[in-house]
């Protein structure tokens, strides 16, 4: 199974030989199996990409992803599908029923509430806070009618990061590292969806006809509170969002969990978590399991 991510910050050229990636520095070249690497991710605006070369990407699998000038992604590139039975998968996705979504939807709301609360625990953060969303997760209503979602996240962004702090400020350091992390995760939830024969655009409940990752956004929900987690850990006493944090958000995919009880890589747990979705939706599971933010082991090799 492909592990790693690659992340080109330096000025290099990129080319393929053998099913190998060579990434060539001054005449330095450094060669990587097609079959190891998951995601690629660009964080420099003179690397020139070839077709061939997104085309290859594209039929072993391998997900891309830029960088603006802000060293912030900005696109993601996958392939269209990659599954023998994707037009099977994807009548499913168009034929199941809408209470199910409801249904499935609530839970994934109740199991992101609840992983936000323990995050607010591990913090040792206000115990009124944490009681609020405990209340908010009980009353989640079918379909999230009540959009306890949004209350619950009002407050708990408030209390992590501050009354001032808004997910809509760019000039905060903390949402430079969030934005970060969370398209590391969904870019990654992207390319196994696709593998799963899954149509990203038909969403459970995110429904825009302008996004081709409705359901990416959807199922990646319960997994946010790991990377809030982390960038809080990684970011709150620091003043500027520097290579080295970035380096340690793409590492995120290699951190370890605990996951349907067994320890494995967040990569693992999302591929094991997708097919579990897949399999819900085609009618071969009932009950879609969750990550748990407590169960979330981190960075055990310090990397």
């Amino acid at each position: 199974m492909a592990f790693r991510v690659v992340m080109i910050e330096n000025e290099v050229s990129m080319k393929l030989k053998l099913n190998n990636l060579v990434l060539d520095k001054e005449g330095q070249e450094i060669w990587i199996p097609l079959s190891d690497i998951s995601v690629v991710v660009i964080d420099n605006l003179r690397i020139s990409i070839t077709t061939r070369m997104l085309s290859m990407f594209a039929d072993k699998g391998i997900g891309v992803i830029v960088c603006n000038m802000e060293h912030l992604p900005i696109g993601y590139y996958s392939a269209y599908d990659s599954h023998s039975r994707a037009s099977k998968v994807i009548k499913s996705q168009i034929s199941y029923l809408r209470e199910d979504y409801d249904c499935l939807w609530s839970n994934i709301i109740k199991s992101k509430i609840k992983n936000q609360y323990k995050v607010l625990e591990k913090l040792n953060k206000s115990k009124d806070v944490i009681e609020a969303m405990k209340d908010y997760e009980s009353s989640v209503e079918l379909g999230d009618l009540g959009n306890r979602e949004a209350h619950a996240a009002k407050i708990y962004f408030n209390e992590l990061m501050g009354s001032s702090f808004s997910r809509g400020n760019d000039d905060l350091l903390i949402n430079s590292g969030l934005d970060y992390g969370y398209a590391i995760v969904r870019s990654y939830l992207a390319r196994m969806c696709v593998s799963y024969g899954l149509n990203t655009s038909i969403g459970i409940h995110h429904r825009s006809e302008y996004n081709r990752f409705n359901l990416v956004d959807d199922i990646f929900e319960p997994f946010r509170p790991i990377v809030d987690l982390y960038v809080y850990e990684l970011l709150s006493d620091e003043e500027y969002f520097k290579p080295e944090h970035r380096h340690k958000l793409v590492n995120i995919l290699n951190h370890k969990i605990k996951y349907k009880n067994k320890e494995m890589y967040i990569s693992n747990a999302l591929e094991e978590y997708v097919f579990n979705v897949a399999s819900i939706i085609t009618g071969n599971f009932k009950k879609l399991t969750f990550p748990d933010v407590n169960d979330y082991r981190g960075d055990k090799d310090g990397v």
